[in-house]
C-alpha cells in the first residue's frame, strides 16, 4: 500500500480593485451562488460511482500549475482541511441512534454531528472544512495522556490514486460511509492502515505504536481507508462494503476502485508516554485501538469533477477551498 503524502499549503488570490473588476466580480458572486444552488439541488445519496468521470467539457477551467509539485507514484490527488467540532459519546454509523452510548470521539468537518446524522442529512450542512462543498462528518476516538484529552491542533484529508491505476478509479459514490481500522484491535495494527508518526517537515516513520517525536513538531496519527467497493452496499457499519486494493488492484468481489481517503491529525504533544484511547463514555484503554470514520455529505457534482480534474489526470492538486472547492494545481482532462 502506497505511503501518505506530505502536506500541501494553500494559496489564497487576491481580486483586483478597479472599477470594472468590481462589476466582473458582482456578476462572477451571482453566476457562483446560482451554480452551488444548482449543484446542491442535483446531489442525491443513491451512488454514481458507476458511471465514468466526467467529461473535459464538464469540467471548469484549468488551473495554473505552474510551479507546482507533481510527479510520484501518487500523483493523482487533492486535499482538504477540516478542524474539531466537538466531542461526544456518539457514533453514527456503528451505533446510529444511540445517543450518549458510544466511546467519546473527536468530529471534524459538519458542525452539526449528531448519533442521528445520515448522509442525506449532511448535504448543504454548515462545515469548517476548508471549502463548504465538503458537509461530510470525520471522527476518530479521543486521545489521551496522562488522563487528559488531547485536543487535536488540525486534520488534513487527502482523496488519492496511485498513477499506475488512476485510469481504473471511479469518484467517490454519494451517501458512503467508510470505516478505518479496528476499535477492538487487541495487537498493533497495520501502520499502512492506522499508523503514528511526527509533523516534521522530512515526515519520521510511519509506525504502528506512537513513538517520541522531535521538539517543536507534533503527534500524528494517520487513517488509510479501504479503497475497493463493491460496488452495491453505501453503509460501512459492517466494514465489508470496501477493502484494500492488493498492488493497486481490486479483488473481483470488489471491483469498484475509489479515491482512497487518508486522515491526518495532529496532536499537541511530542511525547508517546500514557498515551490511551477512549473505548467507552467515560472510560479510557488501548493504544492499540486506533480508528477513524467517514461519513460522506460532499456535493456530488464538486466530488465528481474534483476526481477528474486530479486523479482522472494523475495530478497532485493541492488544498481545495472556496464554495466550489476548485482544487490548487487542477487541470482538464486531456482526453
Amino acid at each position: 500500500m502506497p505511503a501518505p503524502h506530505a502536506q500541501a499549503v494553500p494559496d489564497a488570490p487576491r481580486a483586483a480593485s478597479t472599477r470594472v473588476a468590481l462589476v466582473v466580480g458582482v456578476v462572477a458572486i451571482v453566476a457562483l451562488i446560482a451554480g452551488v444552488g444548482i449543484g446542491l439541488a442535483a446531489v442525491a445519496v443513491s451512488s454514481t460511482a458507476n458511471a465514468p468521470h466526467p467529461a473535459a467539457s464538464a469540467t471548469p477551467a484549468a488551473v495554473n500549475t505552474t510551479g507546482f509539485p507533481s510527479g510520484g507514484t501518487n500523483s493523482g490527488i487533492f486535499t482538504d482541511t477540516c478542524k474539531l467540532v466537538t466531542t461526544q459519546p456518539n457514533d453514527p454509523i456503528l451505533m446510529p441512534g444511540m445517543t450518549g452510548q458510544s466511546m467519546q470521539h473527536d468530529f471534524f468537518g459538519n458542525l452539526a454531528p449528531s448519533s442521528t446524522i445520515t448522509p442525506a442529512a449532511l448535504l448543504g450542512g454548515a462545515s469548517n472544512c476548508s471549502t463548504s462543498a465538503d458537509s461530510s462528518a470525520y471522527w476518530t476516538p479521543v486521545l489521551y495522556q496522562n488522563g487528559t484529552a488531547i485536543e487535536p491542533s488540525s486534520t488534513l484529508i487527502y482523496w488519492r490514486a496511485p498513477s499506475t491505476s488512476a485510469s481504473a478509479v471511479k469518484t467517490m459514490p454519494a451517501g458512503i460511509t467508510l470505516i478505518a481500522g479496528n476499535e477492538g484491535a487487541m495487537s498493533p495494527q497495520d501502520a499502512h492502515v492506522v499508523g503514528w508518526t511526527c509533523s516534521a517537515k522530512q515526515q519520521t516513520k510511519l509506525t504502528s505504536l506512537p513513538a517520541d517525536c522531535p521538539k517543536d513538531t507534533e503527534l500524528r496519527l494517520i487513517a488509510t481507508f479501504p479503497n475497493c467497493w463493491d460496488g452495491k452496499n453505501l453503509d460501512g457499519s459492517t466494514q465489508k462494503n470496501v477493502v484494500y486494493a492488493t498492488d493497486d488492484a481490486c479483488p473481483s468481489s470488489h471491483p469498484v476502485q475509489i479515491p482512497q481517503v487518508v486522515m491526518h491529525v495532529n496532536y499537541p504533544t511530542q511525547s508517546a508516554a500514557n498515551l490511551t484511547l477512549s473505548i467507552g463514555p467515560t472510560q479510557q484503554g488501548s493504544i492499540l485501538t486506533g480508528h477513524a470514520d467517514f461519513m460522506s455529505g460532499w456535493n456530488q457534482t464538486v466530488m465528481d469533477r474534483n476526481v477528474a480534474a486530479c486523479i482522472d489526470t494523475q495530478t497532485r492538486c493541492g488544498p481545495v477551498a472556496g464554495a466550489m472547492a476548485m482544487p490548487k494545481g487542477g487541470k482538464q482532462r486531456s482526453s
